[in-house]
């Protein structure tokens, strides 16, 4: 019979944060922010009284997060001109739109 491994909390937690970075890397934001809603509760759970008892776990976690957050970060700019080009490309839409309405109402 085979039964799963049970994961300890902090270790629940340095792999979400691992795995936060591997969907960074990877350009997965959607997965990324899946992985950080799952991670939230094990934050509270494991530094709940403070992180004098996993100084190491939080050094790591930090760490990593800064590079799950720089790569974020540098990704701002390319999602920002997507969402621009979107809004942009709605705005165009509405001005077709309203210029057909127009035309075919005159015709």
């Amino acid at each position: 019979m085979h039964t799963a491994v049970k994961l300890l909390p902090t270790e629940q937690l340095l792999t979400l944060t691992r795995e936060m970075l591997l969907s960074a890397q990877a350009g997965d934001w959607e997965k990324l922010t899946e992985l950080e809603k799952a991670r939230l509760p094990l934050l509270g759970q494991v530094f709940a009284q403070g992180v004098a008892g996993n100084v190491e776990l939080a050094r790591e976690v930090l760490s990593i997060d800064e590079k799950t957050k720089s790569l974020a970060e540098a990704e701002m700019p390319v999602i920002q001109d997507e969402l621009l080009k979107i809004k942009n490309s709605g705005k165009a839409s509405a001005a077709y739109q309203a210029i057909q309405g127009f035309t075919s109402s005159n015709t």
